[in-house]
């Protein structure tokens, strides 16, 4: 039987002890008792199913408290597999994890943002990960992607299923970034968190008690797009003063730019046109004042938009990704900074995570979360 299958023919008690075991696990019966209140003869004969189907296995005995020592159990991390896929303006990779959601294989394509390019070259490389690892398609339970915004999905999402017949579910990348730290990151715990990447465009998607907020149209720009200078700069969208017109690797390189041939100097080796918003970064590690200006500009009105955020959806965990973050460390400080200095909250107890639990991978590996939870789709258990 096909793995997804599996996982699909349980019935909803099975489904909810499992993701507990998945979440929580290494852990014992009378903590799985604990957190479901399922009597002892029920559980019994729900792990015997999941056992059964190798879903969860006897991971190890757990410390006596008296009497016997209890069994650990866990999910089985080397039977079943899910694959989880980034696909940005400028790269896309490909992830494998195993149901503890281990990242198992890794792979990273620079390619032009081109669905039929794509629709060609992916498939085979997923085949050529699979076949590294001597994984056979019945073992993976599903692929989950996570995609930029204006990415045309449907041919994609058909191609996929008539390839490898295993479900395909597609989010917003911003969505599968949240939902993964949510459940297996940085955000294990918390109720309310945000992740928010900064790269060519903003990208931004948030869980409120559990919940996966979306915006209108699911659109994951909707906070880079918020106006925090209506004189300010012209966005994409048309308005003036968004916060992605200003903290956008695009803006600043654009910026810079301007700003070096208005006052005619020569910064490096190379023209003007060809350089990158890396460049511009260790400018401004090495103080150059043009860099660190834009920076801090670029900086203080992501700070003043994440003020507002803050204010608007009160997140314990923000959660801030992309080249952008990764590669500032001055754009990072700043934007905090400015950001709890606006707050002007009393105790104000929002965290700030760089990067997240799983860094620059966090939108592919929650995608693959995204497809067990997806086949889960828990009820209400009593």
């Amino acid at each position: 039987m096909n793995a997804y299958k599996i996982l699909e023919y349980l019935n909803d008690r099975c489904k909810y002890i499992f993701d507990i075991i998945q979440k929580c696990g290494p852990i014992t019966k009378n903590e799985l008792i604990d957190k479901t209140k399922i009597k002892l003869t029920t559980l019994n004969r729900d792990i015997q199913v999941l056992t059964d189907n190798e879903l969860v296995i006897e991971s190890a005995i757990a410390e006596s408290t008296g009497g016997r020592k209890p069994v650990l159990y866990d999910v089985n991390p080397q039977k079943f597999y899910t694959i989880g896929i980034d696909i940005s303006r400028t790269y896309i990779e490909i992830t494998i994890t195993n149901l503890k959601i281990e990242i198992v294989a890794d792979k990273i394509i620079n390619n032009p943002y081109d669905i039929e390019n794509i629709t060609k070259f992916l498939p085979e490389n997923i085949k050529d990960l699979l076949i590294e690892l001597s994984i056979d398609m019945k073992m993976v339970i599903g692929i989950g992607i996570g995609t930029v915004g204006d990415f045309n999905t449907e041919y994609l999402h058909d191609k996929l299923i008539k390839e490898f017949e295993v479900p395909v579910y597609i989010d917003n990348g911003a969505n599968t970034a949240v939902v993964g730290e949510y459940f297996f990151g940085s955000g294990k715990g918390k109720k309310n968190i945000a992740y928010i990447n900064c790269g060519v465009g903003i990208r931004t998607g948030a869980i409120s008690s559990g919940i996966l907020i979306r915006t209108i149209n699911n659109a994951e720009d909707a906070f880079g797009h918020m106006i925090v200078d209506t004189r300010g700069e012209l966005c994409s969208c048309g308005n003036n003063g968004c916060i992605e017109s200003y903290a956008s690797i695009l803006k600043i390189k654009q910026k810079f730019i301007a700003e070096v041939k208005s006052q005619e100097k020569a910064l490096i080796n190379k023209d003007l046109e060809e350089i990158s918003y890396k460049d511009i970064l260790i400018l401004a590690e090495s103080k150059n004042d043009i860099a660190v200006n834009i920076l801090l500009d670029s900086a203080m009105h992501f700070g003043i938009g994440l003020a507002n955020y803050i204010k608007l959806f009160n997140p314990q965990l923000i959660i801030l990704s992309g080249p952008l973050i990764q590669n500032s460390q001055l754009f990072y400080d700043t934007s905090i900074k400015v950001a709890l200095e606006k707050c002007h909250i009393k105790n104000n107890e929002v965290i700030f995570n760089r990067g997240g639990y799983f860094k620059n991978k966090s939108i592919a590996v929650g995608a693959s979360v995204l497809v067990i939870q997806q086949l889960l789709r828990l009820k209400k258990i009593t």
